[in-house]
């Protein structure tokens, strides 16, 4: 039977959490149920030493919260000694959450595989860390104990995720970038191009709206082969645009058959416009309303 691999699941119980719900106060309690809690771990030892022995102390939450209050106000600094090992972001949490430091006070007792609550966000963000605790007992109080980080899960909402390792991240950033090269070399696969005159080359993108642009202008100059018509004077030298014509346009008669070309006088950059579609028009008109003579 295949088995998902802890840090491609997502686990959540919405009936724990609509019975007891969700807080920093019971949010290890609802991550112990988790297929991630390890339950050869020592916050699984406490849980079953508290269930069987009589530490049922009714001033115990109450003589630690006096404790806390001692150390805020500067009064006793034994506690914040004895947490010297601790991060200051997990310190603040258990000077905060009383039962958090009664637990780590147990915690301190054993060696082994441990679950520690190291960063809250409230009300729907929290870090479990899951370390191994070594107790160096030649070292004396004031190295503090040996800590080895081994796992992070972070609870978001409801759902409970596994950390993935470093390996696992820099293959799927790898994984990433393989798959987009091979689509960028597939596509630039489809643009090249073989002729026996030029060789290997890449294809030019056809801009469309350029093309439809170039096809009616192309329409519209092959109305203009009118102005190279036979005038009816064919001895002529010289044959004027009618008045209905642009006046800075003017047709030469070149030869004697009497072909009348147009002589660049309306070529762009002469310093006069070029022929439009209206000029062709009105020439195509005249060369109708003409008898030419055929010769």
């Amino acid at each position: 039977m295949d088995v998902t691999p802890l840090d491609e699941l997502q686990w959540k119980s919405p009936e724990w959490i609509q019975v007891f719900g969700l807080r920093t106060e019971n949010v290890l309690d609802y991550f112990a149920e988790s297929p991630f809690f390890d339950k050869t771990s020592n916050n699984q030892v406490i849980k079953m030493q508290r269930q069987f022995s009589q530490l049922n102390d009714p001033n115990a939450n109450v003589n630690m919260s006096q404790n806390i209050m001692n150390l805020q106000d500067g009064k006793n600094g034994n506690l914040e000694d004895e947490f010297a090992y601790v991060d200051p972001a997990r310190r603040q949490i258990l000077f905060k959450y009383p039962m958090y430091m009664q637990l780590e006070e147990e915690l301190m007792k054993l060696d082994g595989t441990e679950y520690v609550l190291s960063s809250v966000r409230e009300p729907d963000f929290w870090i479990v860390k899951k370390q191994r605790r070594i107790n160096d007992a030649g070292a004396g109080n004031s190295r503090g104990p040996k800590i080895i980080p081994l796992q992070d899960y972070y609870i978001i909402g409801a759902n409970v995720y596994q950390s993935p390792t470093v390996f696992k991240i820099v293959q799927s950033r790898l994984m990433s970038t393989s798959y987009h090269l091979n689509s960028t070399l597939e596509r630039l696969y489809d643009l090249i191009e073989f002729q026996p005159s030029q060789g290997v080359h890449y294809k030019v993108p056809i801009d469309t709206s350029s093309t439809t642009t170039a096809s009616t202008n192309g329409n519209n100059t092959g109305g203009g082969s009118n102005k190279n018509s036979v005038r009816p004077t064919g001895g002529a030298n010289l044959a004027t645009v009618p008045s209905t014509t642009n006046a800075n346009m003017t047709v030469n008669t070149v030869g004697t058959g009497g072909q009348t070309v147009d002589n660049g006088a309306g070529r762009p950059g002469n310093g006069n416009m070029g022929i439009t579609t209206e000029m062709l028009d009105k020439l195509m008109v005249t060369s109708i309303r003409s008898t030419p003579n055929y010769i």
